[in-house]
């Protein structure tokens, strides 16, 4: 009995994808249309890689800064991420975007998991890539613009971003206009948590922070 519910399902599900309409790329905007890629492992892989590298290069501020100041930069990190990542999230559950190698399904390198082969907008590699390199450039400037660690990781920073971006549309993963919202909303809060802590919290001094830990609990304290 449960073979042929089994069946019928398969055969049902069959009959409802044979009845939808086949994607064409002449439904996708002028912008969009002319770089649509089949889907690349390697290049997929690759942009795995740039990501995390931009997103962790805010990292280096351990030899750049201070160690009185790593709990602060730590603290503003988290919150440009937190910012980049819940604003992913929401813009993915609330936009329906077909990604572009769903318009190659003949392609040789097609991806195994299609769970959010709908999510094409925004790009969360570029997104959090962004979010790195517009930090890292954002609190170099204000707050140590004179640090010989600068302009080497600033841009090594930036040109990551920048590789994750093109990857992921090189790698039929994202159209062009998914990976310039992504890298927006994250230079946005990459950038604008280390400025309001630039212009609030001046001085950045330790004592006006109090961390105070439990066995369950960690409360911090922030005098402006």
């Amino acid at each position: 009995m449960n073979k042929k519910r089994t069946a019928l399902v398969l055969i049902i599900s069959i009959a409802i994808m044979s009845q939808l309409p086949a994607l064409s790329r002449g439904d996708v905007n002028p912008m969009d249309r002319w770089a649509m890629f089949p889907y690349s492992v390697p290049l997929s892989v690759t942009s795995d890689a740039t990501q995390y590298l931009s997103f962790f290069s805010p990292a280096l501020f351990t030899i750049a800064a201070p160690s009185s100041d790593w709990l602060h930069i730590g603290l503003l990190y988290g919150a440009s991420v937190a910012l980049s990542y819940g604003s992913r999230v929401l813009l993915k559950h609330a936009i329906d975007r077909v990604r572009p190698y769903e318009y190659f399904p003949s392609a040789p390198d097609y991806p195994p998991a299609l769970e959010d082969s709908n999510q094409s907008f925004p790009s969360g590699h570029s997104i959090m890539a962004f979010t790195g390199a517009g930090f890292t450039q954002m609190l170099f400037t204000l707050r140590y613009p004179t640090s010989p660690y600068r302009l080497p990781v600033t841009i090594t920073a930036w040109t990551l971003a920048a590789s994750t971006a093109v990857l992921r549309v090189a790698s039929g993963n994202h159209f062009i206009s998914d990976v310039l919202a992504g890298a927006t909303i994250g230079s946005l809060f990459g950038m604008v948590v280390p400025f309001l802590a630039w212009k609030y919290l001046p001085t950045w001094q330790q004592e006006n922070m109090q961390v105070i830990m439990g066995p369950s609990m960690m409360a911090i304290y922030i005098t402006l």
